[in-house]
């Protein structure tokens, strides 16, 4: 047997030789978990082997080669599964695997062990079955494709408590006890009597199984065939036996329900047969009759009626179907249920007590799952038991009554004693609005985490973030685990008190946003909020932390101010200013000439005048009309009047304004514009 290393490591070396990548199941490490098992299919074309690799582990026993293959996993909740992957099998399907293939195998430790049940292949259609497994215990599928085909695929897959085998003559028909889903695997040869269907839409039987059920309830009954193989054709019958009916009645007035068409062969196609809720038909006849389409009129059950199902296989030998149930009747059968009573439970001293509920039921087979005290017993019980080791277990009651109908409950159990007290850590206690406040508590394996906190915080995750957004946010946060049914006490991190967001916010006398001469002395009156403590910074190198300072400044420049406002826990916020132009001393700069061109070079007539409180520029053309004209001595002419630019030549301005002097400051002139 080749090891694991081989399975995991030589597919990653090639995957650098391919154009696309792999699929995640390519090997066995990524085998994808399947957790719908009761009567699954997925839809046409939902799985692939596109770009996989092959495992180099050998190839399957019913395989003629290994493929390309990939890999899915289950745990068994029923003793059989029945595996089947429909690939190009024609008609509207928009698969496209040819020649499938599929092996179920066990993986303990490093060792992949095939376990060996069986496979039918027919028209890119292929189903493996395997019976005896172990319930709770995880089992592999390995899928591939000979001669290293690749494509899509349909997959369908269904783990079930098989009936009796069925017989091929109503005396032995196999007694159905419940509506679960089952497959069987191979029906050959029609028994001793194969005209027992004789008058009906079916004459002869060819591959004949029986089946009878007793109505526990009057209600409807619908059921699907689905044959191993596309290319067989199923025919059926449905008898009603009556009260306590047997198989005397089986005659062709009590033939409720009868389907003999041969879909297979027809225009559409069809194979899949069975009872509906939409259908009227209550027969169809053999051969391809207009408007067959394989399904009849559902049934009303009868409350104590016994009913009687041939499904007979007229196209082959060897191969099975698949039969389903749904409708509201149900089928007569041991009824019970597993009792649990948890002794001490979550502590070291814990004990279980598993009883029978009441039953019709005549015998009862118990299994107690992995590390029991006692592996199986038999009788209602009480039966009191330990676990030697922690984790899920899987009890199973197989009940039985007096004429041999079983039926089978199942009580997951997770063994665990309470969970230590939770240690909580964070990323910081000390907290301002805008942070992300980070919770951790170490990883417990099948743990499900309860947080609580202020604000109405809630969470399921093991280690959650808040984004804080202010004193709402303080104050405890709980945790707790639990594992099974065992919780741990209440851990809880406090979160200190969080302040207001301090939010700074000044304004300067005189108002920085002007043009000023050098040396001038500015006012600056603070008005921030939650703040205990203060940062300027005045641009020039000084700074100073007075709450309303007044400070100098001595050479020109073109200055920007900042104050940061501090809370009582170190919490910041900053706004600033720009703009604090200042000139050389009575300096008054009225440009002759300015070229607004679009070449970010002298493209606006900028007056530059210093220490003013107000300011008023009115710009003429020169027949007199006012073409511009504003109170801020930052805002610029850009050479266009009514949004369209002026033409070249000479314009005039008029300037009055009073500095902080109050003195009265009026020019005029003229300035050109260029292009």
């Amino acid at each position: 047997m080749r090891s694991l290393l081989s399975l995991f490591s030589i597919p990653i070396l090639l995957l650098g030789l391919l154009k696309f990548a792999a699929p995640p199941n390519d090997n066995i490490g990524g085998a994808i978990n399947l957790t719908t098992l009761t009567g699954y299919c997925s839809d046409d074309a939902a799985y692939s082997n596109l770009e996989a690799t092959r495992s180099l582990y050998r190839k399957g026993s019913f395989w003629g080669t290994e493929g390309k293959d990939i890999w899915y996993k289950f745990t068994a909740i029923r003793t059989d599964i029945n595996i089947t992957v429909t690939g190009n099998t024609g008609g509207t399907s928009t698969n496209t695997l040819l020649s499938p293939l599929i092996a179920i195998y066990t993986l303990s430790g490093t060792t992949l062990t095939e376990i060996i049940g069986s496979m039918v292949s027919s028209n890119n259609l292929t189903t493996a079955y395997k019976g005896g497994l172990t319930i709770g215990q995880e089992y592999y599928i390995r899928i591939s494709a000979e001669d290293d085909n690749t494509g899509t695929f349909k997959l369908c897959i269904n783990n079930y408590d098989p009936p009796n085998k069925p017989g091929q003559d109503c005396s032995t028909a196999s007694l159905l006890c419940n509506k679960d889903t089952f497959s069987e695997t191979n029906i050959s040869g029609a028994g001793n009597n194969n005209k027992e269907a004789q008058g009906t839409c079916l004459n002869i039987e060819s591959n004949s199984a029986w089946y009878k059920w007793t109505a526990a309830n009057s209600g409807t009954l619908t059921f699907s065939i689905t044959p191993t193989s596309n290319t067989d054709d199923i025919d059926w019958v449905l008898f009603d036996l009556g009260i306590n009916g047997d198989c005397s009645k089986v005659i062709p007035s009590n033939a409720i329900r009868c389907a003999a068409g041969n879909g297979i062969n027809c225009t559409p196609s069809y194979y899949i047969t069975g009872l509906n809720m939409t259908s009227t038909d209550l027969s169809e006849q053999s051969n391809c009759v207009p408007g067959q389409d394989g399904w009849l009129k559902y049934v009303d059950m009868i409350e104590g009626h016994t009913y009687a199902l041939l499904i007979d296989n007229f196209s082959n030998g060897n191969n099975g179907f698949t039969l389903a149930f749904g409708g509201t009747g149900e089928f007569k059968g041991p009824a019970s249920a597993i009792q649990v009573v948890k002794n001490d439970p979550c502590t070291t001293q814990q004990s279980f007590t598993f009883s029978a509920g009441l039953s019709d039921a005549v015998s009862y087979k118990w299994e107690f799952g992995k590390g029991a005290s006692i592996t199986d017993a038999t009788g209602l019980g009480p039966h009191v038991l330990t676990y030697s080791s922690m984790g899920q277990k899987n009890v199973i009651l197989k009940s039985s009554n007096s004429v041999g109908c079983s039926a089978y409950s199942y009580y997951n159990l997770y063994v665990t004693t309470t969970p230590e007290t939770p240690v909580i850590s964070s990323s910081k206690t000390i907290l301002c609005v805008d942070d992300v406040l980070e919770l951790y508590t170490p990883l417990i394996e099948d743990a499900k985490y309860s947080w609580s906190g202020p604000n109405n915080f809630k969470s399921e995750q093991q280690n959650p973030q808040i984004t804080i957004t202010g004193p709402e946010n303080s104050g405890d946060y709980k945790l707790t685990i639990q594992v099974g049914a065992c919780a741990s006490q209440e851990a809880v991190l406090h979160i200190p008190d969080i302040p207001k967001k301090p939010i700074a916010l000044f304004y300067t006398s005189p108002n920085v946003t002007g043009k000023y001469s050098s040396p001038i002395s500015i006012g600056f009156n603070n008005q921030s909020k939650n703040s205990t403590r203060f940062i300027w910074d005045f641009g020039d190198g000084e700074s100073s932390t007075e709450k309303n300072p007044i400070h100098t400044y001595a050479t020109p420049g073109i200055f920007q101010i900042t104050l940061t406002a501090i809370s009582e826990n170190d919490c910041s916020h900053s706004v600033s200013l720009s703009g604090l132009t200042l000139l050389k001393e009575n300096a008054v700069l009225v440009p002759n000439a300015f070229s607004p061109n679009g070449d970010s070079i002298n493209d606006e007539l900028k007056i530059s005048i210093p220490n003013l409180i107000n300011y008023h520029i009115t710009i003429f053309n020169r027949w007199g009309t006012k073409i511009f004209e504003t109170t801020d001595i930052f805002h610029n002419w850009n050479g266009k009047y009514n949004n369209q630019n002026v033409p070249v030549g000479t314009y005039y301005y008029l300037i009055k304004a009073k500095d902080l002097n109050n003195k009265n400051i009026s020019q005029s002139g003229s300035v050109t514009l260029i292009r």
